[in-house]
């Protein structure tokens, strides 16, 4: 009986370890599995959550590039010409070689003028009656009769800037509040214009050829933008 007795003991003993451990292996796989989903359902933290020291610094996100407005195109002009007809076949000649260009009746810039004058006065009979006076002193002028100085006087347009400035000081002198102002002369010139690259591809005996026919002709570049018709 007590060896029955001892063998019922070391049995129970085997089943309660047995159970143990296998209860311990469980929990380490839920422990695990926990961990595991964890990880997946973890929380989001929202940027102002955080202390701005625990932030990884930014860094530079590719952008555009600035436009770069000084790189503006320029167009090649071959001119002036008086007659339209000579133009015209020059530009069907450039076309020919699959060159793109047109005639384009183009504002030049003139020389400066100076112009010395007396603001405009009130009206009309005003300036009229300013001049009577300024002529009964032997000043030669006239009324400006339109434009920005209309009803102004004028004491005369010069192309050198010296003597319109002694005239100036000697009206002045006289008591005269006369003014000086400069006058950009423009006129309106015929030229061929090529788009930009287009004179590029054409070959050095063609503007040779040119230039033997029309010796007075003027190549140059300007800004497209300031020779558009």
């Amino acid at each position: 009986m007590r060896w029955i007795a001892l063998f019922l003991l070391l049995l129970n003993v085997g089943i309660f370890a047995w159970f143990a451990l296998g209860s311990g292996a469980q929990e380490e796989a839920v422990r695990v599995t926990e961990e595991k989903v964890g990880v997946q359902n973890k929380r989001i933290i929202l940027v102002g959550e955080v202390s701005p020291q625990t932030l990884p610094p930014l860094t530079d996100s590719p952008a555009r590039s600035p436009v770069d407005h000084s790189a503006e195109q320029l167009c090649t002009l071959l001119g002036p010409f008086s007659e339209e007809h000579q133009g015209e076949a020059i530009v069907q000649r450039l076309k020919a070689l699959q060159a793109s260009a047109e005639l384009r009746d183009i504002e030049m810039q003139g020389p400066m003028r100076y112009w010395v004058f007396l603001p405009p006065l009130n009206s009309r009979r005003e300036a009229f009656n300013r001049l009577r006076e300024l002529q009964a002193q032997g000043i030669d002028s006239y009324v400006i009769p339109k434009g920005a100085l209309a009803d102004g006087i004028s004491f005369g347009i010069f192309s050198e800037r010296k003597r319109a400035e002694t005239l100036t000081d000697n009206l002045v002198g006289r008591g005269v509040r006369a003014q000086l102002r400069e006058e950009p002369q423009t006129h309106r010139e015929r030229w061929v214009v090529l788009a930009p690259g287009a004179s590029d591809y054409l070959a050095p005996e063609f503007w040779h050829r040119l230039q033997q026919e029309y010796p007075e002709l003027d190549r140059r570049r300007n800004l497209c933008a300031e020779v558009a018709g």
